[in-house]
């Protein structure tokens, strides 16, 4: 007896169990159910009788009996298309004698096609669902009587009967998991549509449900555009703050629902990042910025390689939906660049210990001699100087196609190499300045006339205009700029590429490009010509 109660205790409790969980989870588009039940019709009982005596006769009653095959399909969030096929049975049996017997069997079969509709909005997470539903079809009769006497007297009557009707009901569907579930039915069939027809009458039903299909969404992804499908390990603070992606999501429901995406690039990430729930109104749709979490070990990458950024996707409102999504990108070598100059900014690492230990030496020979208000001119001067003495080769950008990154050294490579094309020297030069606090910017040339881009640099001598005179009486050496921090002031160009020559020659170089190309050929005006402040 104790065995029985705890086998019984240890069911409810596994029921109930999953009954909670499964309240977490959405309905399924499609089912397909069984349910056995009773009529209770105008013109018949219920009940199940047997009767019987000694003089051999006896009688078997059985009326109102049925079941139900039936079918739904979701159309709507909370409304479901339902067809069923069933059937109600009366049979009386009466063993008259030992020769004579007498059948007679009644099937009520409707075949029905309606609506079903849940009353708890699919927000709330249970498992309980109340519905109403409603529809009409055909309600055939049958009636079959059998007369038998003797063994060779038989006589056989059969009589249907179809009339057109309607149902209307109540129910309650128990989900105990994501396939699988219990059903609850009561309906009131309305027979040639008159409640008092002779057919109408009372279904209760019970059994079970078996679902498949896609569970009801209530959000769908419409695009997901990636914004920076190439990732340019340099600019991984950029990244940081700029999307990545954007993607679009469709509210499916009927009601608001918050959507949060976290987004991930394993082994390249340094943690996923979340966009945050946004509300999104029902019917309405909405953009959510894609960015990433990057740090510097992107910048241990020294090939290309492929990666994917995974996207998951949480949408909630009482009940929560997820998707997972993926699309491939690009990560280039550490070295990898663009060509946007906008970015080159991102290669100048003046905090470089290699950088700061070369400017501070330079700096500190220098100091007795500095004179104040030229110290930035002169730190400048020596740096140079500095960089030419340790007789750096210039070497040539190559003819690298539209289509190819072009490689840009970091500034400590530079030094260490002893080489480096336009872009390594202008790097190198700009790290070494604004180790020792002097403002740089890049001059980008795209000259019409010439197959391949230049770039050289500005410094701010941080003299104010009317003090341009202690380091040149020639206007067109130098470049009047405004500054945010200090006003109006002189800036000076310098072409790198001449870095085996004197710092006059480079300056002199410079100022040239600069009057011809910016001035006089209306390069500036003409955009192909630009002065790009480092991000």
């Amino acid at each position: 007896m104790q065995k029985a109660k705890l086998t019984v205790l240890i069911f409810c409790f596994c029921l109930i169990y999953s009954i909670q969980l499964s309240g977490q989870g959405i309905s399924r588009s499609y089912g397909l159910g069984f349910r056995g039940g009773f009529w209770k019709r105008k013109d018949k009982t219920m009940s199940v009788q047997v009767s019987s005596s000694l003089s051999q006769q006896g009688t078997v009653d059985v009326g109102g009996v049925g079941g139900t095959v039936y079918f739904f399909s979701r159309i709507a969030p909370r409304w479901f298309i339902e067809t069923s096929i069933g059937a109600s049975a009366d049979v009386h049996i009466e063993e008259k004698d030992f020769f004579s017997s007498s059948v007679d069997v009644a099937v009520l079969s409707p075949l029905l096609f309606g609506f079903r509709f849940d009353m708890i909005p699919t927000r709330i997470p249970t498992s309980v669902q109340p519905y109403l539903s409603g529809g009409i079809g055909p309600y055939w009769m049958m009636k079959t009587m059998v007369e038998d006497e003797f063994i060779f007297n038989n006589d056989v009557t059969v009589e249907s009967d179809l009339n057109f009707g309607a149902y209307a009901g109540t129910g309650m569907h128990l989900t105990l998991g994501s396939w699988f579930g219990f059903n609850f039915d009561f309906k009131y069939h309305f027979v040639d549509l008159k409640p008092n027809h002779a057919y109408s009458g009372f279904e209760i039903g019970t059994g079970i449900v078996f679902m498949w299909g896609k569970k009801q969404e209530i959000f769908r992804v419409e695009a997901i555009q990636i914004l920076v499908r190439d990732i340019y390990p340099a600019y991984y603070q950029f990244y940081n703050t700029y999307p990545l992606a954007m993607v679009s999501i469709q509210n499916t429901a009927g009601y608001p629902i918050e959507v949060n995406i976290k987004s991930n690039i394993k082994g390249y990430s340094e943690r996923v990042r979340e966009s945050g729930f946004v509300k999104i109104q029902r019917g309405e749709k909405a953009e959510i910025p894609i960015l990433a979490f990057f740090g510097q070990k992107l910048l241990d990458l020294s090939t290309s390689e492929r990666a994917v950024i995974d996207l998951d996707i949480e949408a909630r409102a009482g009940v929560s939906n997820k998707k997972s999504i993926s699309a491939e990108i690009m990560l280039h070598s550490r070295n990898a660049w663009n060509g946007d100059m906008d970015k080159l900014g991102y290669f100048l690492t003046p905090e470089d210990p290699a950088i700061l230990e070369f400017s501070r030496e330079v700096v500190k020979e220098i100091s007795d001699s500095l004179y104040p208000g030229l110290e930035k001119y002169q730190i400048a001067r020596h740096l140079f100087g500095k960089i030419s003495n340790l007789e750096i080769i210039y070497q040539s950008d190559p003819n690298i196609p539209f289509y190819r990154d072009d490689r840009v050294q970091f500034a400590e490579k530079t030094l260490s190499l002893g080489t480096g094309d336009c872009d390594d020297l202008v790097v190198l030069y700009a790290s070494l300045l604004e180790s020792q606090g002097i403002d740089i910017a890049f001059v980008d040339v795209q000259d019409p006339e010439k197959d391949l881009a230049h770039v050289y640099l500005l410094f701010n001598t941080d003299l104010a205009p009317d003090q341009a005179g202690l380091i040149s009486s020639n206007e067109k050496r130098y470049v009047i700029r405004e500054n945010e921090r200090t006003g109006s002031s002189v800036w000076i160009p310098i072409e790198t590429t001449l870095i085996q020559n004197s710092f006059d020659e480079a300056w002199n170089a410079g100022a040239m490009q600069y009057l011809q190309e910016g001035i006089l050929r209306h390069g500036l005006a003409e955009g192909w010509v630009r002065v790009v402040d480092p991000q």
